[in-house]
């Protein structure tokens, strides 16, 4: 009876563990409009994978297309 709980209790500690080695998604294509030159002041907070916060998702677009490095949205809201 003790040998399977020890044992039951093992294999829990393992499965756990093995959740923790996974890779993060890196991040997701921002929707870009490639005809937009400019951005409006609306403030909602875009992470980027290069870890800045960018005012809004259209800035993370322009930032983009200025220095031809594709920047992915790490998460939404600051960084």
């Amino acid at each position: 009876m003790k040998v399977t709980a020890i044992f039951l209790l093992s294999a829990l500690v393992l499965l756990s563990l093995s959740g923790n080695g996974r890779a993060e998604v890196s991040g997701t294509q921002a929707v870009c409009n490639s005809n937009v030159d400019g951005c409006t002041k609306i403030h909602d907070p875009i992470c980027g994978t290069d870890g800045i916060t960018y005012s809004n998702e259209c800035e993370l677009c322009m930032e983009n297309k200025r220095r031809k490095i594709p920047v992915l949205i790490k998460k939404r809201g600051p960084c």
